[in-house]
């Protein structure tokens, strides 16, 4: 006889399947904002995001407190980066732009915190797949934000295409995926306590 060990009924089950945001179009809402600085010595605008409406509300939250129940160091996937300086700066300006418009509001430009005025705002996002090659030659794809626009510009944007790796197979078919770990995505990601909501998220 197998007995249930205590604390089964709490405890999260860990499949070893991650599901994988489809691409398309969302309404998306701000968590956090910083300016950090990037391997090149510039200033780079960084979002944290979520899906704010819709099947996949709460998409990035609900990954973060899975991967969290498995590991105390777990980090927020839903990350945005923009270079605001050089060819950059056109790109920041359409980001900034299309946050105000889909929320009515006028950015105050150098004033202490002003980052801060961003959190909770939203804008629509446009999601594209991208293939990468791992170190062992794994080439997965990962679901990511490719573009910011005005949430009522949503309507008349196209979805990327998917952006594969030459002589790449075919894209596997989206339940067949498997969420990238946020390692292989890159070193922009940050710890979001619990609580996130009501407290700061510190970047790392």
């Amino acid at each position: 006889m197998i007995k249930k060990p205590q604390g089964y009924d709490e405890a999260p089950a860990f499949t070893g399947e991650f599901q994988q945001l489809p691409k398309g179009k969302y309404v998306c809402v701000i968590k956090q904002v910083a300016v950090k600085e990037s391997k090149n010595g510039n200033d780079q605008f960084v979002i944290l995001y979520d899906i704010a409406e819709g099947e996949h509300k709460g998409f990035y939250q609900k990954m973060f407190d899975a991967d969290k129940a498995q590991n105390p160091s777990a980090v927020w996937r839903g990350v945005f980066k923009q270079n605001m300086e050089g060819r950059g700066l056109s790109w920041f300006k359409g980001v900034i732009t299309s946050i105000e418009r889909s929320n009515n509001f006028t950015f105050q430009w150098d004033r202490e915190k002003n980052e801060e005025t961003l959190k909770g705002k939203r804008f629509g996002g446009l999601f594209r797949r991208r293939q990468y090659e791992k170190d062992n030659g794994d080439r997965p794809i990962i679901t990511e934000l490719f573009q910011i626009r005005s949430v009522a510009g949503l309507a008349e944007a196209e979805v990327p295409e998917d952006s594969l790796l030459p002589d790449a197979p075919a894209a596997p078919k989206a339940p067949e995926q498997r969420q990238a770990p946020a390692a292989a995505v890159g070193d922009g990601f940050v710890s979001i306590p619990d609580g996130v909501e009501d407290e700061g998220v510190p970047f790392l």
